[in-house]
């Protein structure tokens, strides 16, 4: 489960500004630099341009700041309970170049939306995963962001994470994309390394491990919630995923 302590979108500095805590923080830290960015990492001073993004682990020294003009980011302070680097292969304290493959900001913004609206914290959880997903996986294909209808199914997919409870299926997201759905299947494994039919399930799955936090949801009111007709077709499903009923996860506290 996902946990945001505190975040904030597009924030301007002068070109004085440097955060030197060589403490860090006991969360993950992540930037999203819309400006040219100076770093430190180990030991090395390092030259971000626009549009980078990196992932601090719990505890890292942090130093970064202006590079010749505003500094302008990004950025959310998180902790998630799950064990982060092997659930989404993320790779901590690398400077990652984003360009215009990934619309980070418009990730941040609707994460933002949720978190401070705070009516559906869940939602921003989801959409943390769904992003370092975004950003960490490695596509199977060389030339991917070539690949045919690739920002459609970007978009497809931040809403699948977005919207689990939805009626997600081949024939809707083929819909969307304006394709057929065999041609989706090809398409979408090329780009994502997973089955249309298998992302909606774990969409799905992770948003049940989050809502089965909260004790006033019964079963059937997050097998609904997560798009389920039959919390007993949920909870089957469930345990095939993570081998313990929902109950079960929800009395280990999802340990």
């Amino acid at each position: 489960m996902f946990e945001i302590q505190r975040m904030g979108c597009s924030c301007r500095h002068d070109s004085s500004f440097l955060l030197d805590q060589p403490q860090g923080y006991d969360v993950y830290l992540m930037l999203f630099v819309k400006t040219r960015a100076v770093f430190r990492l180990d030991g090395e001073y390092r030259l971000a341009e626009p549009s980078t993004f990196i992932l601090y682990d719990r505890n890292t020294p942090l130093y970064y700041g202006a590079s010749g003009g505003d500094y302008i980011n990004d950025w959310a302070l998180f902790d998630c309970t799950e064990p982060l680097q092997a659930e989404a292969k993320v790779r901590f304290n690398e400077l990652i170049p984003i360009g215009e493959q990934i619309d980070l900001p418009q990730y941040f913004q609707l994460i933002a939306d949720s978190f401070f609206r705070g009516a559906n914290t869940n939602s921003a959880g989801l959409l943390i995963r769904a992003m370092l997903t975004e950003i960490f996986s490695a596509p199977v294909s060389k030339g991917w962001t070539d690949l045919p209808h690739y920002r459609e199914l970007l978009d497809l997919r931040r809403q699948l994470y977005a919207q689990p409870d939805l009626e997600w299926d081949a024939q809707k997201m083929a819909q969307q994309v304006n394709i057929s759905v065999p041609y989706l299947h090809a398409l979408y494994k090329k780009a994502f390394g997973v089955t249309c039919a298998s992302d909606v399930i774990r969409s799905r799955m992770e948003q049940a491990k989050q809502l089965l936090g909260n004790p006033a949801m019964t079963v059937e009111d997050i097998a609904f919630a997560c798009g389920y007709h039959s919390s007993v077709h949920f909870s089957r499903q469930f345990k095939q995923q993570f081998g313990v009923s929902p109950m079960q996860w929800r009395k280990s506290g999802g340990q």
